[in-house]
């Protein structure tokens, strides 16, 4: 199976949070939303390319405010190699005016995708072998729970971590290198940069000279204190060639951070995360 795996949309908004996440928010007036594309590898021993298409993006504010969906984003599709995407590199795709409010919902309009496996097999929606489940006339509903807020004159972004693991589903589920065809149906978690912190840290192993090498291909899950169930991490990423990893838009809090690659494993508990801050935790693997 495909690890978990994190794909990341972040949108910049004019200061999103600011005021609390409740009611309609903004004060009125204009803000500027941005978006910047960024992605947690996927699983290098099965994938070799994913990449999805975007020709629209809207987003609509809470229910008591005036108007319906705002269109930031309709044009060409704005096409996105998740492959070359990760930690903490982005893409930007795309700027607009919005009026300030608080926006609780965001669409993604997918106009084609395309994922192939190190076996050859590709898969894709001009052939039909990639479908686009559950996406209506409109596009992929994001709700954004809670609302973020628009004020005139500020900045700030938010992050949309798209979970590919449980985005790319193939048919039969239980063996993805030989599957007929895959299913596309996002599963996207929202972070407020403007809130939140970062992780980041190398993964390493005893090289059996007295010292450590870097590992690279591990996945690093962040989990809520004292949860061992990967399926229920906050976040995922995977570590580059040197062992290094990012996880960005953690809200403050404690956390457990897991390392894992094969049967090898390390963690380390308690892990506080400040706003605004970057906590550095490296882990050793055995």
């Amino acid at each position: 199976m495909l690890k978990p795996t994190l794909v990341s949309l972040s949108i910049s908004l004019a200061c999103l949070g600011c005021g609390g996440s409740g009611g309609g928010g903004g004060g009125g007036g204009i803000g500027t939303i941005g978006l910047v594309a960024t992605d947690a590898p996927l699983d290098h021993s099965q994938v070799t390319e994913a990449v999805i298409g975007v020709d629209e993006i809207r987003v609509h504010p809470q229910a008591d405010a005036q108007g319906g969906f705002i269109t930031i984003y309709e044009g060409a599709p704005i096409e996105m190699n998740l492959l070359e995407l990760h930690n903490g590199l982005t893409q930007e795709l795309a700027t607009a005016d919005v009026p300030a409010a608080a926006y609780r919902q965001l669409r993604l309009h997918v106009e084609s995708a395309s994922l192939r496996l190190v076996n050859g097999n590709v898969y894709d929606t001009e052939t039909g072998t990639l479908h686009l489940t559950s996406q209506d006339t409109s596009g992929f509903k994001v709700f954004i729970d809670p609302p973020v807020v628009v004020i005139a004159g500020f900045s700030t972004e938010v992050l949309l971590d798209v979970d590919l693991s449980k985005t790319f589903l193939p048919v039969p589920s239980d063996d993805p290198l030989n599957a007929t065809s895959f299913n596309l149906l996002p599963v996207i978690r929202v972070a407020n940069l403007s809130t939140s912190g970062e992780i980041r840290g190398v993964v390493s192993t005893d090289d059996g000279l007295g010292g450590t090498t870097p590992v690279e291909a591990a996945t690093v899950y962040v989990l809520p204190p004292g949860e061992t169930d990967t399926a229920n991490s906050i976040a995922s990423t995977a570590t580059d060639v040197d062992g290094e990893y990012a996880v960005l838009g953690i809200p403050g809090g404690t956390y457990d951070v897991l390392a894992t690659k094969g049967a090898l494993q390390g963690r380390e508990d308690g892990v506080t995360v400040l706003v605004g801050s970057v906590t550095v935790v490296d882990i050793t693997i055995e």
